[in-house]
């Protein structure tokens, strides 16, 4: 963002600020060389704890989370389109951002370059509070939008367990009925031997009986017969 807006405004502000600064003051501003600093080893930067802060983005994958710094990008985008004409809080915030960041220096230095054109202390506050309201507004309104459709999704996802939760209770309905009629169906299979074990033993001894008293008969009868042939004259 800072390199963004630096190409976009170092050109102008560059020229104003040698009009407006001498040389000494240009060259306190400047960043310093790299032969002016100190090389630091940098740290190995921890990973970050799951905390209560970020635990609702601890289950989301790398392209449904969205980070801090993207959304303070799309602000910054967002804070660019609502530039209105004129110099304003937009081009001081602008200027201060190309000279490194809004820190106490660099705005009073972007103040006193920006003042050529017009700027006054009381325009750049009524600016500024009027963009920060704009702003705020805008991103709260996406904020309500975005909380209407979570309480959508918490209703529909209500809705959808409540359904679930009653289809869930009719199938353990059905399931006991079944296991129900399994039971009675099974005790009358464990019925069925001793039901028709007795009438099956009775016909067998009725069967056993006649065999037995016909071939009694039969043999008397033979018996009669032999004789007959045998003796009667």
């Amino acid at each position: 963002m800072s390199e963004e807006k630096a190409g976009k405004f170092g050109g102008i502000l560059g020229g104003l600020r040698k009009l407006i600064f001498t040389d000494e003051q240009i060259a306190k501003d400047e960043p310093k060389t790299p032969s002016e600093h100190i090389t630091k080893k940098e740290e190995p930067t921890p990973a970050t704890p799951i905390t209560s802060n970020n635990l609702q983005t601890a289950n989301l994958s790398n392209e449904e989370a969205v980070t801090e710094s993207e959304l303070i990008e799309k602000m910054y985008k967002l804070f660019d389109s609502l530039n209105k004409p004129g110099v304003d809080f937009f081009e001081l915030w602008n200027a201060a951002e190309a000279m490194g960041g809004p820190t106490v220096q660099n705005i009073q230095n972007a103040y006193t370059t920006l003042k050529i054109l017009g700027l006054s202390k009381e325009s750049l506050l009524q600016s500024g509070n009027a963009y920060v309201t704009e702003l705020d507004e805008k991103i709260n309104t996406d904020i309500r939008s975005k909380q209407q459709e979570k309480t959508g999704l918490l209703a529909q996802q209500e809705q959808e367990k409540r359904q679930l939760s009653q289809q869930q209770a009719d199938l353990q309905k059905q399931i006991e009925g079944l296991q129900q009629s399994l039971q009675q169906t099974n005790d009358k299979l464990a019925l069925v031997d001793s039901k028709y074990s007795k009438p099956v033993a009775v016909i067998d001894h009725k069967i056993q009986v006649g065999q037995k008293a016909l071939q009694m008969v039969t043999n008397k009868m033979k018996t009669v017969l032999q004789t007959i042939e045998t003796s009667v004259q």
